[in-house]
């Protein structure tokens, strides 16, 4: 199977329910890599809004309302196996947003 992509802001509601791996870009930068077994339920749960000054609300930060939102996700059938590649990834990127430092180092490596 082959990485689809959606764009959140425009087709948010349409987000397939499939385990995945899944990764975020906003403005053509890669940000945050994850994986869920329901890629819908999992952006549902999101709150993503616009704020009074027309700035871009997410769970990863305010942004510019014309801030394009990338989702690219590779389905899998096999338990377990979106985690797996999660972790490679991470390992791998180091996307800004799955940082997460304690005590000065990596605490996902």
């Amino acid at each position: 199977m082959t990485w689809e992509s959606v764009n959140l802001l425009e087709n948010r509601r349409k987000l397939p329910i499939v385990s995945c791996c899944y990764v975020i870009y906003f403005d053509g930068e890669l940000k945050y890599i994850g994986s869920t077994n329901s890629l819908r339920n999992r952006f549902s749960g999101h709150s993503i809004r616009y704020g009074y000054g027309k700035e871009l609300i997410t769970p990863w930060g305010e942004f510019s309302q014309d801030t394009n939102i990338i989702i690219k996700y590779k389905p899998s059938t096999k338990y377990g196996d979106w985690l797996m590649r999660e972790c490679r990834l991470i390992k791998r990127i180091q996307p800004s947003f799955n940082q997460k430092l304690k005590g000065g180092k990596n605490a996902l490596l």
